[in-house]
C-alpha cells in the first residue's frame, strides 16, 4: 500500500484512543494491515506512548507552590492585558493657535517664524504640541507634553513620529510628560502616543513654518 493511502498520524491517535466511530475504526484497521514500515513504526511508538501515559499520574503541587504560581500568573496577565483592556483612540484637534489668531484678525502674528501650538484631545489624554523654526537649520522643532487623566497610569509613554506609515523618530516622555523632536523637516506627520494601557493616534500634524 502506498504511504499516501495510509492513515494520517492524527487518525492513528484517534484510533488508539477510541475516538472514531465503529465504521471509521474498521477502515483504519484494514489500512494498517498493509501499511508500510513508516506507518508501522509510528503505530508502535504511539502504542508505547499511550500505554505509558495511562500509568503515569502527575502529583498536585504543594499549596505554597500553587499560590506562587497564581501570583506570578496574575502579574503576567496584568502586563499582557487582552484587547478588551487595551484602548486605541483617535485624537481630535481642539485648538490651533494659527487658526485662532487668524479668526481674531491678528494675521501678522501668524506669519512665518512664529511658534504654532496645536492641542489634541481624547478621553485618556490631552496632547499639546509646539512647532517652531529650528535656530540653526532649515527645519522645525516639534515639542510636546502629554496630560493624562487621573485614572491613567503616569508611567513614561512612548511617542513615535511617522511620515505616511514609516517611523521617523522615537521619544519617551519625562516625568512631566514632555518630549521633543528636533530639526524635523517640514511636512505632514502622524504621532502615536502609547503605553501598556492605550494607544493614541494623531492622524495629521502639519509641521510647517
Amino acid at each position: 500500500m502506498a504511504e499516501s493511502d495510509s492513515p494520517q498520524f492524527s487518525q492513528l491517535i484517534d484510533w488508539l484512543e477510541g475516538r472514531l466511530s465503529e465504521e471509521e475504526a474498521q477502515a483504519i484497521a484494514r489500512q494498517l494491515q498493509n501499511a508500510g514500515e513508516t506507518i508501522q513504526a509510528d503505530l508502535a511508538w504511539l502504542r508505547t506512548f499511550h500505554q505509558v501515559s495511562q500509568t503515569i499520574k502527575l502529583a498536585s503541587p504543594p499549596s505554597e507552590v500553587r499560590d506562587i504560581l497564581k501570583r506570578r500568573f496574575a502579574a503576567y496577565a496584568e502586563t499582557r492585558r487582552g484587547p478588551g483592556f487595551f484602548r486605541q483612540l483617535l485624537a481630535n484637534l481642539t485648538f490651533d493657535s494659527r487658526t485662532q489668531l487668524a479668526t481674531a484678525g491678528l494675521r501678522s502674528a501668524a506669519t512665518e517664524g512664529q511658534q504654532r501650538q496645536l492641542i489634541y484631545s481624547t478621553e485618556v489624554a490631552e496632547i499639546a504640541l509646539n512647532i517652531q523654526p529650528h535656530p540653526h537649520k532649515q527645519s522645525l522643532d516639534l515639542t510636546g507634553q502629554v496630560f493624562l487623566v487621573a485614572e491613567v497610569s503616569q508611567n513614561a509613554l512612548s511617542v513615535q513620529l511617522l511620515q505616511d506609515a514609516t517611523p521617523i523618530r522615537l521619544a519617551t516622555t519625562d516625568e512631566l510628560g514632555e518630549f521633543a523632536f528636533e530639526a524635523v523637516p517640514a511636512g505632514e506627520y502622524k504621532i502615536v502616543v502609547s503605553s501598556g494601557q492605550f494607544e493614541v493616534l494623531i492622524p495629521s500634524v502639519p509641521v510647517q513654518a
